[in-house]
């Protein structure tokens, strides 16, 4: 198990911290595995700034190589 630290627009920050989005589409760029903890700290893409919160979750499942679905390769989805 390894912790992933990403960055994470406000509008997506929220909807992860209230339980409402349970999943990443990323870059499959860091090897994630399940079990794996996503720390997803909140960056404001105007400022270029980090706003200091962050929320920790664990992948529970991910999804790799499915371009017959639609999903475009070197891009995985991540569920916690």
């Amino acid at each position: 198990m390894k912790e992933i630290r990403k960055k994470i627009w406000p509008e997506y920050f929220e909807k992860v911290k209230s339980g409402e989005k349970n999943f990443e589409l990323r870059k499959d760029e860091d090897g994630a595995e399940v079990g794996d903890i996503l720390i997803l700290e909140e960056w404001v893409p105007e400022t270029k700034e980090y706003t200091g919160r962050s929320v920790r979750r664990t992948a529970r499942y991910i999804i790799r190589n499915a371009q017959d679905w639609g999903l475009m390769p070197g891009f995985c989805i991540i569920g916690f």
